[in-house]
């Protein structure tokens, strides 16, 4: 658990359309701080992505600084490039001001923030703090469908969009989480926000109810079928995960598989595209 109060942070991860911003309103709701400084409300998004636009840009210029915008693969030696050095110490700088402006929790999510997790955790090291990372997950046809719409890309590319999203979420974090999964909002609020509440030590008391509206819950029809068995065999492995009591070990030996080049050299992971978010 976090040390002193003023240095809990929440870290919201997730592939994208995945249902963070609702999660991130139902925990601000519950007592979280989040950044006075958002990115701005769009119509596919009305109610606002609840994402640190300084977090959100930073993270942004660095993905086009290594080459690997708008998506992965990151270079291999990404993490000593001193473009990474230079956004390391605008991101610490903006972690210092928001651990100093106000007591408690404060929480902030970007689906940049998966692949560089190792970033972040030498600022978390070197400043002291013990994040609680929470995966926000949700049936992947919805994801992968919006995502295609949206950005105008093969099904091929979306799926390993999502892919590299998640196995970097897990890998980084060791598997070390909690999962909410989308839909539960919809059919369990209060026990949602009561295993959140245990897992962040938030206050409970405020009910994210109001925030559950039905026109939200658009996952339906069948199954999404994945094309990537890597995808495929990951999504099985999630979909019945929820709070922090899940196997872990055998979530990270499918997330090693999928990031396992394969023998003529090919990785399995995610090929770059021309257009996204």
């Amino acid at each position: 658990m976090p040390t002193t109060k003023a240095h809990s942070i929440v870290v919201v991860l997730g592939s994208g359309r995945s249902g963070t911003s609702l999660l991130m309103q139902a925990l601000a709701g519950m007592g979280m701080r989040v950044s006075q400084e958002m990115v701005a409300t769009r119509p596919d998004n009305p109610e606002g992505f609840f994402e640190d636009a300084r977090i959100v840009r930073i993270q942004a210029d660095l993905l086009r600084a290594l080459g690997a915008w708008p998506y992965h693969p990151l270079p291999a030696d990404w993490l000593e490039r001193p473009e990474t050095a230079a956004a390391g110490d605008a991101l610490r700088c903006v972690l210092e001001e928001r651990l100093a402006g106000g007591e408690g929790v404060w929480g902030f999510k970007d689906p940049r923030t998966a692949s560089f997790l190792p970033l972040w955790q030498r600022l978390f090291v070197e400043l002291d703090i013990a994040p609680r990372y929470i995966l926000a997950l949700r049936e992947p046809g919805s994801i992968l469908r919006s995502f295609m719409a949206a950005y105008e890309t093969p099904a091929e590319t979306a799926e390993q969009v999502w892919l590299q999203r998640i196995c970097d979420a897990l890998r980084h974090t060791r598997a070390d989480c909690h999962i909410v999964q989308y839909e539960d909002w919809f059919s369990r609020a209060s026990e949602v926000a009561g295993a959140l509440a245990r897992f962040t030590g938030l206050d409970v008391a405020a009910s994210p109810e109001p925030l559950i509206r039905p026109d939200l819950n658009r996952s339906c029809g069948p199954e999404y079928a994945f094309c990537n068995p890597h995808a495929r065999a990951l999504h099985a492995a999630l979909k019945n995960c929820r709070g922090d009591a899940f196997e872990r070990e055998a979530l990270l030996r499918i997330v090693a598989e999928a990031q396992t080049p394969h023998a003529n050299g090919a990785s399995p992971g995610l090929m770059r595209v021309k257009a996204g978010p």
